[in-house]
Parts: structure tokens; sequence; C-alpha cells
């Protein structure tokens, strides 16, 4: 196991299939945040919502959302290659997840995406041993949205550093 995820682990209190699938879904949120960080994307976005005060401010309640708001309106943004940063981070700590774009049905300033990938698959990844991986079935997704808003609200104010 990487080393960097044994410690991440050792976070958590990892006893029941809940414990390794939380553990694991903000394992991933925090590649997915890293791999953006190295991407230069909060140069030109801001982190809210229910992870973020998670995250930062040790909020009790987990949430599979990332939200993220532009600093500035531009609504011919790309998404993609951000998309790409997230994809290269998660997969060079060994794990296996797709990280796509939603194509939008109704035009709206909010970009969506979706890191995906197989419980099973992943949990090996933690070396979650036999009982917890044979515990979830063989189809079951771990699925995280991200969220972009293109248009922030007039007025908005972001801290830089919390």
């Amino acid at each position: 196991m990487n080393k960097a995820i044994k410690n991440l682990l050792e976070n958590y209190e990892l006893q029941t299939f809940d414990d390794y699938e939380i553990a694991l879904k903000e394992i991933v949120q925090q590649l997915a945040l890293l791999g953006l960080w190295r991407s230069k994307f909060y140069e030109q976005a801001a982190f809210y919502g229910g992870t973020a005060l998670r995250l930062f401010y040790g909020l009790g309640r987990f949430s599979e959302d990332l939200d993220f708001s532009l600093l500035k309106k531009n609504e011919d943004f790309d998404l993609l290659p951000f998309l790409k940063a997230i994809a290269k981070e998660v997969e060079s700590f060994g794990f296996s997840f797709a990280v796509e774009k939603k194509d939008k049905a109704l035009q709206s300033p909010v970009e969506s995406a979706f890191i995906k990938g197989n419980t099973r698959v992943n949990l090996l990844i933690v070396e979650a041993g036999d009982n917890i991986i044979k515990g979830f079935a063989k189809n079951k997704k771990i699925k995280i949205k991200l969220e972009l808003d293109t248009g922030p609200p007039p007025g908005s104010q972001y801290i830089m550093d919390p």
C-alpha cells in the first residue's frame, strides 16, 4: 500500500463496511482536491459547501459533493483540463476511478462531473481485507459529484486562507 494512503487511513476507525466506504470516499475527495491544487485550479475558483466545512472546520456530517465557484464569472470556462488533473492524481496513488464531465441536458452556469469507481476494486488498494471487500456487491460504485458554478452570485466574497 502507498505510504501516503496508509497515513491517511490512520485518521479513521476502520471496523465496519460503512467505515471503510466513507474513508475511501474521503481519501478520494482529498486526492481530487490535491490534483486541483497542483493544476492551479484555486487561482480561478473557490471551494465551498458541506465538504469544505467538514475539511476546514470539522463539520461532523459527511458530504459526497465537491462544490466550487469561479472567483469571476466565466461561462466559457473549460473544466476538462482540471478533471484530467484529478484523474492523474487519483491514479498516481494506485486507485482506479474514472473522472467524467456530465453532459448537460439544460443550459445552466453549473458544470458537473463525477469521480466513479468500483468499491471492491478500490478497497483492495487500501488493503481492507476479504471480509470487508466481500461485504460489498461486485457492481457497487463509489461516486463523488463535483460541481462548478461558472457564474458566481454578485457580491460573493471568498476567504483565501481558512
